[in-house]
């Protein structure tokens, strides 16, 4: 059992926490896992996977010295929606939810605000993932989306046009989405870290990426003590 790192600690995998003692509260912001890419099949490119989302807790108690369950949205194979990245602590949860993957030129969604959970006006979406097409040779891939930063929603993949691949969304503090496979068999690339979802192929598709959790806290270093007089 690992003790929980000192802060503001990253962490990468699902794992349990002890947690330090003096430490009464956790702030916690989650990435969701980006969605794989969909896989082409040499006649038209398809959609890029959707990004993971963003969710924020400021505050969720914890008890000294016990363990807790960080459980963070791992890497995806193509063609496979994106995992959640969720934590609860003694009574509140946060949890950002992954993209979703497509089966089609449509690119697949983000993960959805809607359903994370966390402070007002601390949840976002993943970028959506941008659009196949049909081209003379193949098709282009549509861009994975954006897995969001914190500060808004990611930034949606780019629609393929004809042959080309669409780029992957940037432009938050999110994980890049992968840009997608060019014409016929082009592989679309993976996303980035955290929450960045995979391009669409013309052939074999981009994987999504894993998510992530970042824990934040002060430790109550207050001693109590009583003076007796004689």
């Amino acid at each position: 059992m690992a003790d929980l790192g000192a802060s503001p600690f990253t962490i990468s995998t699902t794992a349990n926490y002890t947690i330090p003692p003096g430490v009464t509260s956790l702030q916690v912001e989650c990435y969701g896992g980006g969605a794989g890419g969909c896989s082409g099949n040499a006649r038209s490119g398809m959609g890029g996977g959707g990004g993971g989302a963003y969710a924020k807790r400021a505050s969720i108690g914890v008890t000294p010295s016990s363990s807790y369950t960080f459980t963070v949205g791992a890497q995806v194979a193509m063609d496979t929606d994106g995992n959640q990245t969720t934590i609860t602590g003694d009574s509140v949860t946060c949890t950002a939810k992954g993209g979703s993957t497509t089966l089609e030129m449509t690119g697949g969604v983000g993960g959805l605000a809607a359903t994370s959970v966390g402070d007002a006006g601390s949840v976002f979406a993943g970028g959506n993932g941008g659009n196949g097409a049909v081209g003379v040779f193949g098709g282009g891939g549509g861009g994975g989306g954006e897995g969001s930063g914190g500060a808004a929603a990611g930034n949606n993949g780019s629609n393929a046009s004809a042959d080309t691949g669409g780029a992957g969304g940037t432009g938050t503090a999110g994980g890049d989405g992968g840009s997608g496979g060019d014409a016929r068999y082009g592989v679309g690339q993976p996303g980035v870290v955290p929450g960045g979802g995979g391009g669409g192929g013309g052939g074999d598709a981009g994987t999504g990426a894993a998510g992530r959790i970042i824990v934040t806290y002060t430790a109550n270093t207050n001693i109590s003590f009583m003076l007796e007089g004689n």
